[in-house]
């Protein structure tokens, strides 16, 4: 019965919830970015490379064929994913910008709206 209060106590700390909360939202927006690689920015790439199949590319040492395909494609997504991410989250402090731009000042402390008009008759 400890253990199963222990467990409890640690799984409904905050940040194991903010944790499980980043795993599930970056699974979620991992498909956002696959999608945006695969489905906009690939196509175009391919059509400006003329459909070249890096993944197939092999580097022969003697007898020996080394699959570097598979490691400039993986280079290739890298570069693309981090594009995505970079355009996504661009996007999203923009929008986030000008929500925050969009809002009314909120209500402030009657003090400090005090000192406001204090420092304004100072200034005539």
């Amino acid at each position: 019965m400890k253990m199963w209060k222990e467990f409890r106590a640690f799984a409904l700390k905050r940040n194991a919830m903010d944790l499980a909360i980043g795993v599930v939202l970056g699974s979620a927006f991992q498909k956002i970015v696959d999608a945006l690689v695969q489905q906009v920015l690939m196509p175009p790439l391919n059509w400006l490379s003329g459909n070249v199949d890096t993944a197939s590319w092999t580097l022969n040492l003697g007898a020996v064929p080394i699959g570097i395909g598979a490691l400039v494609n993986a280079v290739l997504q890298f570069g693309l994913i981090s594009l995505a991410v970079f355009l996504l989250v661009k996007a999203l402090n923009r929008l986030h910008v000008s929500e925050a731009s969009n809002q009314p000042e909120s209500q402030s402390d009657p003090s400090v709206e005090l000192l406001r008009e204090i420092r304004d008759l100072l200034k005539k």
